[in-house]
């Protein structure tokens, strides 16, 4: 499975690369994790609770950065298993000033075995746009408020979305990939007019 895309932070390339090596942040900004420490020289051990679809469960896994090149990114390799199945991953992290924003490029590959490879590549593919994009959304708002919050000011973070907000997100990824835009539009317009006939009538 092909994982690959970018992301605009709102924050300095220094802020965005130390974020990214702050166990911590990541934790309180990924969702499903239930807990991520630093173990080694730029290892990484965690465990995430997440849903694909009806399979659910907890992942234990390792993550290890290689061929640091601060800031400007580094290379990653992902293992984790668990009752759902397991996973393995390689990726490619660049990091680049845009003003005074920083652009995050990602582009990796993954295979996924066990009970969880069987609710299909589409929906996988969809829950794991969701996963990054919700995890950087999150650094992203943490970044932005330590900022707010000056260099006196105690580290802000902001909690990860909760299971319920995660599979609405993933919704509407898969929403996206599998249902062509105007009858997505046409499912959005006969929800409104269900809504409107339950409060009106």
């Amino acid at each position: 499975m092909k994982v690959a895309g970018d992301y605009v932070f709102d924050a300095p390339q220094q802020e965005v690369w130390d974020g990214l090596l702050d166990p911590e942040v990541l934790a309180a900004t990924m969702p499903g994790c239930d807990k991520l420490e630093l173990t080694g020289e730029n290892q990484y051990e965690g465990v995430l609770n997440i849903k694909v679809g009806p399979v659910q469960g907890k992942f234990q896994g390792k993550v290890e950065l290689e061929e640091l090149d601060p800031p400007n990114g580094y290379s990653m390799k992902v293992g984790g298993q668990g009752a759902p199945g397991f996973v393995k991953a390689s990726a490619k992290i660049s990091i680049a000033a845009e003003g005074d924003k920083t652009r995050l490029t990602y582009d990796g590959d993954a295979q996924v075995g066990g009970r969880i490879a069987s609710v299909g590549q589409r929906l996988l593919e969809s829950s794991s746009k969701a996963i990054i994009k919700q995890s950087l959304e999150g650094l992203n708002e943490t970044l932005k408020a330590r900022s707010a919050g000056g260099e006196a000011a105690e580290p802000v973070r902001v909690e990860a979305p909760s299971q319920t907000e995660f599979a609405a997100a993933v919704a509407k990824e898969v929403a996206k990939d599998l249902v062509p835009k105007p009858v997505l539009i046409a499912i959005v317009i006969a929800i409104l007019a269900v809504v409107l006939y339950l409060i009106l009538s």
